[in-house]
């Protein structure tokens, strides 16, 4: 079912156009990765569709009475009235919780025998009643928890005031409150920044589970490949449609470049072979060949096919120079942190070749242990010994020394021993060309400057590459071209990444941070998540996998036994209290018909006890369930 048309919409500002104009359609169903390179009007197109921005040109229909909700990139809450956390989560929620009050109201009139108006009463309180059970009245604060949970709040948040939240929290609450509206369509712009793995992962089921329809913008592949069935391209100041997913509709777009190139090429020949043909006989015995060739090719010049248009793209290769030792990192006993401890690392190995994936929870001090390696921070115990003729490479997050006065050529001069000459030629590969090269580092956008960083980083030759956040602020191209030149890469790598389709295609180690402790894994990022290690005993590069204690087994099986008890003691909870449910609203019913106003008054409390018991149980039964289905992967009989 439609419910967004789009007729030939075009949005320009001035002279500067960002797209021509295109239709399309938004149905229920449609999860819509909108794609395209940094500006070129993603978020201006999200503004269109929400009917917060003017077109210059054609229209945005909604068919119907259609809700909308809308994340932008920087999203606040507290130019809501919600002082709270958890106000702030009930906003969406507001209609209900008028409903509520409405019922609780009419509730106490029917309770203290009021006799006006009763019939319009019971009839307006069984109207009020559906209306809030279908919408999912009952199941409000199981909802804002679930949501809470899954951007990682935790019940001792509920309540902190928002002036509390720092700019990360701020943003994750925003997306949890956007995915509670009682929304027909969705604009997220950017949801992933400041998500941990956990929080990815479970914004992912959220969106697959969304009943209504989805735009989502973001620079985190995984997701749009996992969630996407429809794909919107802006490319070179055209919107590009597909009725496929993200990963799909690059097979595409590749096949059609493909085909049109062909026929590009074909044509070209034909061109070239009917001139040629024209050129030798439009004076000899063959003229009227030669004006037949002329007409027809006329015709093919008025339908000439286009060379297929690509967007710049940077040219990244990283150099590892000399090669090191086969040991290229010890280390021992230790202890990462600033004045206090931020967690240990008991040992850990690290072999020439190898490609390691570092991940953790936001904020356990993986940057912290990228520093410490290199020495720009002490470790508070323990050493760290350096392999023989290791050269290590840095690309930071924070990019040091990238936002300064000078311009972007003095910036590579005064890093690197190259020529002005070839010092513009480098850039070039980086999209940096003409007056582009003055720019002062301070003036730069995020991307730009993230390509600054790669741009210094082809010059450097280390044969250990310690990457911090690499795809920060890198369009979906750029990132695969990274992937690309870190895949071909044959030094060593420690990767810091929120990326996860990079940390699936590069890694081949893990090093996880949990537990105030880092574990050191045998396996990459993408066959980590696959096993499900987290419940494995580490695996170093010198080891192998230790079989399992003799116990453990068991244990398992005693665990599983009494969580399947639990789980249908749950079922059985939930059945009775649907059964228990069903009778009261029958008896509702009977009392609608009799008039019975204090009885009504009664069964509207005991309805509204049971339905939130009924939820409890509900939670109570999914996270059994989640909990046998873990014990069930983890090798449980």
């Amino acid at each position: 079912m439609t419910i967004i048309h789009v007729d030939r919409l075009t949005k320009s500002y001035g002279s500067d156009l960002l797209f021509e104009p295109f239709s399309a359609q938004i149905s229920r169903g449609d999860r819509i990765a909108l794609i395209g390179d940094n500006g070129v009007g993603k978020s201006t197109l999200l503004h269109l569709l929400r009917g917060s921005e003017t077109p210059s040109d054609g229209d945005v229909r909604t068919i119907g009475d259609v809700r909308i909700a809308h994340l932008p990139q920087v999203a606040r809450l507290r130019q809501t009235n919600a002082e709270t956390l958890w106000s702030a989560m009930e906003a969406p929620f507001a209609s209900l919780r008028e409903i509520e009050a409405s019922l609780r109201h009419l509730e106490q009139r029917m309770a203290s025998g009021e006799e006006s108006h009763t019939e319009e009463v019971l009839h307006h309180y069984d109207e009020l009643l559906h209306e809030f059970e279908r919408r999912g009245g009952y199941r409000i604060d199981a909802r804002i928890r679930s949501a809470l949970d899954g951007v990682g709040f935790g019940p001792e948040d509920y309540e902190r005031s928002l002036d509390t939240l720092s700019g990360g929290e701020e943003a994750r609450a925003a997306l949890a409150a956007s995915l509670l509206e009682e929304a027909d369509l969705i604009l997220l712009d950017e949801p992933t920044n400041h998500l941990d793995f956990a929080a990815l992962d479970w914004l992912e089921e959220r969106l697959l589970a969304l009943g209504g329809a989805l735009v989502l913008v973001s620079h985190d592949r995984h997701l749009l490949e996992r969630v996407t069935n429809r794909t919107w391209e802006i490319a070179l100041r055209e919107v590009l449609l597909y009725r496929v997913g993200y990963a799909h509709s690059r097979q595409l777009r590749e096949a059609d470049r493909a085909r049109q190139l062909a026929a590009f090429e074909k044509q070209e020949e034909t061109i070239e072979r009917y001139k040629d043909f024209i050129r030798k006989n439009k004076a000899g015995q063959k003229v009227r060949q030669a004006k037949d060739r002329e007409k027809k090719l006329e015709r093919i010049e008025a339908e000439r096919v286009e060379r297929p248009r690509d967007a710049k793209r940077i040219s990244l290769r990283i150099r590892s120079g000399r090669p090191s030792g086969k040991r290229v990192l010890s280390i021992r006993d230790l202890v990462v942190g600033f004045d206090a401890p931020l967690f240990e690392v008991p040992s850990a190995d690290l072999r020439r070749g190898r490609k390691v994936a570092v991940v953790g929870p936001n904020g356990c001090g993986k940057t912290t242990l990228l520093r410490t390696i290199v020495g720009e921070l002490p470790p508070l115990r323990g050493e760290i010994e350096r392999g023989h003729n290791v050269h290590p490479a840095v690309y930071s997050q924070t990019q040091e020394g990238l936002h300064g006065s000078n311009s972007v050529l003095e910036t590579v001069l005064s890093r690197s021993a190259v020529s002005i000459s070839e010092a513009r030629g480098l850039l070039g590969r980086f999209l940096f060309s003409g007056d582009d090269v003055d720019k002062k580092m301070s003036a730069l956008s995020g991307g730009e400057r993230s390509r600054v960083a790669l741009a210094l980083l082809s010059l450097v030759e280390g044969n250990l590459l310690l990457f911090d956040e690499p795809t920060n602020h890198l369009d979906l191209a750029s990132q695969e071209i990274l992937e690309d030149a870190l895949r071909a890469y044959d030094g060593t790598i420690l990767l810091v990444s929120h990326d996860r389709a990079l940390l699936e295609a590069v890694t081949t180690k893990t090093w996880i941070i949990e537990g105030e402790r880092l574990h050191v894994h045998g396996h990459g990022y993408a066959e980590l998540r696959r096993r499900h290690l987290e419940a494995v005993p580490p695996v170093t590069d010198r080891q192998t996998p230790t079989p399992p204690h003799s116990g453990r087994p068991e244990r398992k099986r005693v665990d599983r036994r009494r969580e399947t008890e639990a789980l249908r003691e749950a079922e059985r909870a939930v059945e009775d209290l649907e059964s228990r449910i069903s009778q009261i609203e029958s008896d509702l019913d009977e009392a609608s018909r009799t008039g019975a106003s204090d009885r009504i008054a009664a069964l509207g409390v005991e309805h509204r006890e049971a339905q939130q018991e009924l939820a409890q149980r509900i939670a109570q039964w999914e996270t059994l369930a989640a909990s046998i289905e873990t014990l069930s992967r983890d090798g449980s009989p």
